[in-house]
């Protein structure tokens, strides 16, 4: 609607002999002021020289002259009934049908109001679309920063990234959170994604693991073979912050890893089957946590793999003049474009975390030809990823602009930074069940008849719900000091209640279909629209626009301010009017309900049928 809008908007202006403006249209957020406005006339001001109010004034009169002459035009065509498709109309004949009124308000905004059959048509179309009620057919363009293509249709999002051998921390909750919400609304908008998790799997700190393991007789590896793998990834992650913590205190210990880490690297027997083994319980574990968050992966990158590859094109590289020799190490001059000096080869002629991501690059370029391809990582990589792109784009010139981070905010603790070589980390599987034993608490107080399957359903799926949500109703570059309690709650801006007013709807309409005392409905359907009624409806047609910012823009936030006006708006119908009895209402809520879900799938949720 809001595209309509605009071409509309286009063709008044060219009326007005203005032809190289493109007028912004956005969704009003209070209903007083229409579905949509505009501020066009405050932007001509100057170059028209007119008052915004006169401009404004004389484009909604051109607006209504268009209207008028439509009106007769579909009178004379006997095409003005309000559910046909409107064949042969043109969008803007179509759009001049849909619009009520237009209101100009100082300084100079047109508000744009829609008829009620209009908006009464959503619901409709929400009912006929079910799942694909949303879903762009065409490629929505992104609004990116740098030289990325913002019209790039594969794409390839890298995201999660846990290390081996190390705590999966709530950073890489809120990672795996962020990515999968993304590659979700990027499908909704027409684009292709391939799912990528770049996993480390090699570097001294899984040398430091395997020394306490090799050393310590409270880190033998042989007391937690055969048991539950949350035990033995508890104790990787003990063995890890046991050697961490002798490496910095012991000059010994120090040499000895870095012995273990270059063991590693050349899978000498002495150590290699050790270091599989234990790298096989992370994976093992990290498929667990992807399981119960509903992510999944079109391909696995790990570390190990880029090793000699990243170094060969590093070391072509210097050759080329790429990159430069520097007291035995190899670096990318990043000082020659503005950025800083990096090494990719280290004195001792090993490939650098930058040196792998060389041959990274090309093989994930090569493996899927995506057009872009988004690194899904914290706000300390900036720098790191500056350096990485434009080394990258020299090396290889078909990656230039095809690469982009997008960063997300750290989840902060009332105790400090997170650090999983001290062991002081908070476990995203924790969160997840420190939350589930809250909603499993308001369960037993609520005193409702549920079957224990019941409950673990509606624990699980709200534990999920509330994690997901309290990461992505912020924007995705803020940081979070997560709330426990707030984010569990049922009431107000939270994953459970939104999931609560989804059961709620579906509760609704499980008894309309068991109704029988009022099959033909009743007085309700004669009565004027509620303003509840269409506040609701307003709202229901704005999520496929909705949706496409939310893509845009990469905030799924905008889809969680949105979800919950949703929810509000349909609990206060809820409260004011009785909805059994009535088919319209019947419908209204029906579309709120199928609109909640495609809007809590597009953020990582599923929805559950009671709570």
């Amino acid at each position: 609607m809001k595209d309509a809008i605009q071409s509309l908007l286009i063709s008044v202006l060219s009326e007005m002999g203005v032809t190289d403006v493109v007028p912004d249209v956005t969704i009003a957020e209070d209903s007083r002021f229409g579905e949509y406005t505009t501020n066009v006339a405050l932007k001509l001001a100057k170059s028209l020289k007119k008052s915004p109010m006169d401009i404004a004034l004389q484009v909604k009169e051109l607006i209504e002259k268009q209207k008028m002459a439509g009106s007769q035009r579909d009178h004379d065509q006997n095409i003005n009934k309000i559910d046909q498709k409107y064949s042969g109309i043109t969008g803007i004949q179509r759009l001049l049908q849909d619009i009520d009124h237009i209101d100009v308000v100082a300084p100079g905004f047109c508000n744009v109001s829609l008829t009620e059959a209009s908006l009464s048509n959503r619901v409709h179309q929400v009912l006929k679309d079910r799942e694909s009620y949303g879903k762009s057919q065409t490629l929505v363009p992104l609004e990116l920063k740098g030289e990325a293509d913002p019209n790039a249709k594969r794409i390839m999002v890298e995201f999660a990234h846990p290390n081996t051998h190390k705590a999966f921390h709530i950073g890489h909750l809120r990672n795996i959170t962020t990515g999968e919400s993304l590659v979700r609304l990027l499908e909704a908008t027409g684009h292709e994604v391939i799912r990528a998790n770049y996993q480390g799997d090699v570097g001294m700190h899984i040398a430091k693991c395997l020394w306490a393991m090799k050393n310590l007789p409270e880190c033998d590896p042989a007391s937690v073979r055969g048991k539950d793998i949350h035990e033995r990834v508890e104790f990787l992650g003990k063995a890890y912050a046991a050697g961490s913590t002798r490496y910095e205190a012991d000059e010994a210990v120090k040499s000895a890893t870095g012995a273990i880490n270059k063991q590693i690297y050349a899978k000498d027997s002495a150590i290699y089957p050790l270091y599989q083994e234990t790298r096989a319980w992370s994976l093992e574990y990290f498929t667990a946590i992807y399981k119960r968050v509903n992510s999944h992966y079109d391909r696995f990158y790990f570390e190990s793999e880029f090793y000699e590859l990243g170094k060969k094109y590093v070391t072509d590289g210097v050759t080329k003049g790429i990159f430069e020799e520097s007291d035995g190490a190899i670096i990318f001059p990043g000082e020659k474009y503005g950025l800083h000096n990096r090494v990719f080869i280290t004195k001792e002629q090993n490939a650098t975390y930058e040196g792998k991501e060389i041959g990274l690059g090309r093989v994930q370029f090569d493996e899927y030809h995506p057009g872009l391809i988004m690194h899904v990582v914290g706000p300390e990589q900036a720098g790191y990823f500056q350096v990485l792109f434009a080394a990258l784009a020299h090396v290889f010139p078909d990656t230039k602009g095809k690469e982009y981070h997008k960063v997300y905010g750290w989840v902060k603790l009332k105790h400090g930074k997170m650090s999983s070589r001290t062991g002081q980390v908070v476990l995203g599987e924790w969160l997840l069940d420190e939350a589930k034993k809250s909603i499993y608490e308001i369960l037993k107080q609520s005193k409702s008849n549920y079957t224990e399957e019941d409950q673990e359903e509606i624990a699980e799926k709200g534990a999920i719900a509330a994690v997901k949500y309290a990461f992505l109703r912020v924007g995705t570059d803020q940081e979070i000091s997560f709330d426990l309690k707030e984010s569990v709650s049922f009431d107000g801006d939270s994953g459970p209640y939104l999931l609560y007013t989804y059961a709620r709807c579906k509760s609704v309409l499980r008894k309309a279909q068991s109704d029988t005392s009022n099959a033909k409905g009743s007085e309700a359907e004669n009565e004027a629209m509620h303003p509840e009624e269409r506040a609701l409806l307003r709202l229901i047609s704005f999520y496929p626009e909705v949706v496409a910012d939310a893509a845009r823009n990469l905030s799924p936030n905008t889809l969680c301010t949105y979800l919950f006006r949703l929810a509000s708006a349909f609990n206060l119908l809820y409260q004011k009017y009785p909805i059994v009895g009535s088919t319209e209402r019947i419908n209204l809520t029906d579309a709120a309900a199928q609109v909640l879900h495609n809007g809590l799938y597009l953020l990582g949720i599923q929805t559950a049928e009671r709570m």
